[in-house]
């Protein structure tokens, strides 16, 4: 479905009534399965708080930002532990983006290679693009423009014990993204092993107040 999507917007292909209705009613269909699965899913993300990872995993959500005018993201990597406390991060320029969904790969990619790098072994990765986590959690050959990134992740992922890929709306994923927009905003590429930045500071303790009192009430 991206495939034409993209042909279309970026090369101007045209394509037969056929073909648009087929990627009208794909989309249409992305849309469904999003509410579908949205409307079983825990508390957590019915109220819109970030849930941290089982004990033994460390959690890393995933954003990017995304420029069409200079075809750049900043994609950013945010890694926590069980107890909800800061176990890393990172930011990266990555240049010559397509479009959104490929910096959306791109993010997901660069948080196994930063996984990697901080030495995690069981990882439950998190992020709000459907499209990258359905592909992945689909574990079949991919044929769309994501899939040279999907072979490299599906690549990384022999480096650790587990991983699991996780969808959450873009309110439980406010922290990564708020990384990926500081590291815009200050042009930073790398490891913040200075700690995190303060703009971080609210929707970070937001995260750790709602997981904390969740769990006390269903206990």
């Amino acid at each position: 479905m991206w495939y034409r999507r993209n042909h279309l917007i970026h090369e101007g292909t045209k394509f037969s009534i056929q073909e648009v209705l087929g990627f009208i009613k794909g989309y249409v269909q992305e849309i469904k399965f999003c509410k579908k699965n949205l409307g079983g899913i825990d508390v957590f993300l019915k109220n819109g708080f970030w849930k941290p990872p089982g004990l033994g995993f460390i959690k890393i959500n995933f954003d990017a930002t995304f420029q069409s005018d200079s075809r750049t993201s900043i994609v950013a990597a945010l890694a926590r532990d069980a107890r909800g406390e800061i176990r890393g991060a990172v930011t990266y320029l990555i240049e010559d983006v397509a479009d959104a969904f490929i910096a959306e790969a791109r993010a997901c990619e660069r948080s196994l290679l930063f996984a990697r790098l901080m030495g995690f072994r069981c990882l439950e990765v998190e992020g709000d693009s459907l499209t990258v986590i359905k592909k992945l959690q689909a574990r079949i050959n991919d044929k769309s423009i994501l899939r040279s990134i999907i072979i490299h992740i599906r690549e990384l992922e022999h480096y650790f014990d587990k991983v699991v890929y996780l969808f959450v709306p873009r309110s439980v994923n406010a922290a990564a993204y708020a990384l990926a927009a500081e590291g815009r905003r200050s042009r930073r590429s790398g490891l913040w092993n200075d700690g995190i930045p303060t703009s971080l500071s609210s929707v970070l303790e937001r995260d750790r107040k709602s997981s904390i009192e969740t769990i006390q009430s269903m206990s």
